[in-house]
C-alpha cells in the first residue's frame, strides 16, 4: 500500500491478507457485497468513523490501519512560502519531547537562560494563534523551544510560580498535540496529550485539567477509540456542570466538552444523545456568547458549525446543507479562520456526497482563502478531490489546480 491508499483500498488489502472474500466480510458486517465493493473500488467514499471501526473489528485490525497514513512527504509548496513544511519540523519536536520527559529532572538537561513567564505566556498565546489560523509550518519550528522553556518554568520554580509554570506547560503540550495530530503523526499526539493532562493536574487549575481531557478525547477519537473519546469529555463536563454558571470561562470549557460528547455520540449513531448534548451546548453558548477562552472558540457560531458536521457524520448530507444555510461565519474574528475553513470543508463534503461537485469545489476554494494549510493536512479534502478527479469529464482547470495545490495527482 502507498501512503495515499484510500480507506477502500486498505480494506481490500487487509481483507485479502485475511483470506476473506467480499461475501464473507460483507456478511460479518450485515451488508451487501455490492455495498462493500463500491468502497473497495472507489465508487463511494467510506468516511464515517463508526463504520470504519466496525470494518476493522471484522478484519481483526486496529482502526488506524484503515485510515490514510500521516503526511510523510512535503506537500507542494507555494513560491516564497513555507506552507506545507510542517512535517519537516517533527524530528526536532520529537527530540524535545524525548529530552523533556518525566525523567528530565533526574537525568539532567541542558541549562537554559531563566524563563520570563510573562514572555512565555505571550509566546504560548502566539502558538495558539498559529493553531487557530492553521499556520502549522509557522508553528512547528517554535515548539521545541516552547517545550524546553515550559519545562524549565515548571520544574525550576516553586509555590505559586511553579503552578503557573505547569499551567503554561499544560497549554504548550496541548498545542503541540494539536499540531502533531493535524499533520497526521500516529503516536506523538497521544503522548503530548497525556503530558498535557499531567501538567494540568500539577497546575491545580480544574479548567486546565478539563481542557486536557478535551485534547485527549480528540486523540482517542482519531485513534478509533470511539467509546473512550465520548466518555472522557462527558465525564469531565459532568464534573464542571455544577459550576457552569460561575463564569463565562467555566461555561466555555463545559460547552466545548459537550460538543466533543456530541461528536462521539454521532459517531456511534446515537441521535437522541446527540440532541441532548447539543441542548447543553446551546445552554452554555447562551451564557458565553462568542468567546475564545482557553482557545476553544466556543460560542453559538461554533455550536452551529458542529451541527453541520454532526449531520454529515450521521449520514444526512441534505440536512447538513440545510443547516449550513443558518451558519454565519462572519461572526467569527479573523484569528479563528480554522473554524471558518473547517466549516467550509464540511459543507464541501456534504455537497460532494450529493455529487454536487461544482458546489463542493466552490466551498474548498473559499476554505483555501481562509486557511490554505488546512486543506493540505485534511485527509477528507484529499479523498474528496480524488473522487472528483475520477468523475470529472470536462477536464476542469480549476479542479486540477486545486488538486495540484493539495498534492493530489
Amino acid at each position: 500500500m502507498t501512503d495515499d491508499a484510500t480507506v477502500g483500498e486498505r480494506i481490500a488489502y487487509y481483507r485479502r491478507r485475511k483470506g476473506m472474500t467480499q461475501e464473507v466480510l460483507a456478511g460479518l458486517l450485515g451488508r451487501s457485497t455490492e455495498w462493500l465493493s463500491q468502497f473497495e473500488r472507489g465508487a463511494r467514499d467510506l468516511d464515517r468513523l463508526s463504520t470504519i471501526v466496525a470494518v476493522a473489528d471484522a478484519l481483526g485490525v486496529e482502526p488506524v490501519r484503515l485510515l490514510p497514513t500521516h503526511f510523510t512527504a512535503r506537500p507542494r509548496q507555494l513560491r516564497d512560502s513555507v506552507i506545507g513544511t510542517a512535517p519537516d519540523t517533527v524530528p526536532a519536536i520529537k527530540s524535545a519531547m524525548l529530552r523533556y520527559d518525566g525523567l528530565a529532572g533526574l537525568l539532567g538537561v541542558l541549562d537554559r537562560a531563566p524563563v520570563d513567564v510573562d514572555e512565555l505566556r505571550r509566546r504560548t498565546g502566539f502558538a495558539f494563534e498559529c493553531s487557530q489560523t492553521e499556520r502549522w509550518s509557522t508553528l512547528g519550528p517554535l515548539l521545541p523551544d516552547l517545550i524546553a522553556d515550559g519545562w524549565h518554568a515548571a520544574h525550576t520554580t516553586s509555590g505559586q510560580q511553579q503552578r503557573r509554570g505547569f499551567g503554561l506547560l499544560s497549554l504548550i503540550w496541548r498545542v503541540t498535540s494539536g499540531m502533531l495530530d493535524r499533520i497526521g503523526e500516529p503516536d506523538l499526539p497521544w503522548i503530548a496529550a497525556e503530558r498535557d493532562l499531567a501538567a494540568a493536574e500539577r497546575s491545580e487549575q480544574p479548567l486546565l485539567v478539563a481542557g486536557a481531557a478535551w485534547r485527549l478525547a480528540v486523540v482517542l477519537r482519531h485513534a478509533g477509540r470511539v467509546s473512550e473519546s465520548t466518555d472522557l469529555p462527558v465525564s469531565a463536563a459532568d464534573a464542571l456542570r455544577p459550576d457552569v454558571e460561575r463564569s463565562p470561562q467555566h461555561a466555555s470549557v463545559y460547552g466545548a466538552l459537550m460538543l466533543k460528547g456530541a461528536v462521539g455520540a454521532a459517531t456511534s449513531g446515537d441521535h437522541t444523545t446527540v440532541r441532548d448534548y447539543l441542548a447543553e451546548c446551546d445552554r452554555a453558548a447562551a451564557l458565553t456568547g462568542e468567546r475564545n477562552d482557553f482557545w476553544f472558540a466556543f460560542g453559538p457560531t461554533n455550536v452551529a458549525i458542529h451541527r453541520v458536521w454532526l449531520a454529515t457524520e450521521m449520514g444526512d448530507a441534505v440536512d447538513a446543507i440545510d443547516q449550513a444555510q443558518h451558519v454565519d461565519t462572519t461572526a467569527l474574528p479573523d484569528h479563528l479562520s480554522e473554524r471558518r475553513a473547517s466549516h467550509l470543508i464540511t459543507v464541501g463534503w456534504a455537497h460532494h456526497l450529493r455529487r454536487h461537485d461544482d458546489e463542493a469545489l466552490a466551498a474548498l476554494t473559499a476554505a483555501r482563502a481562509a486557511a490554505p494549510e488546512q486543506l493540505l493536512f485534511t485527509k477528507r479534502v484529499r479523498s474528496m478531490l480524488n473522487q472528483m478527479l475520477r468523475r470529472d469529464r470536462r477536464g476542469r482547470r480549476d479542479l486540477r489546480e486545486m488538486a495540484g495545490f493539495v498534492g493530489v495527482a
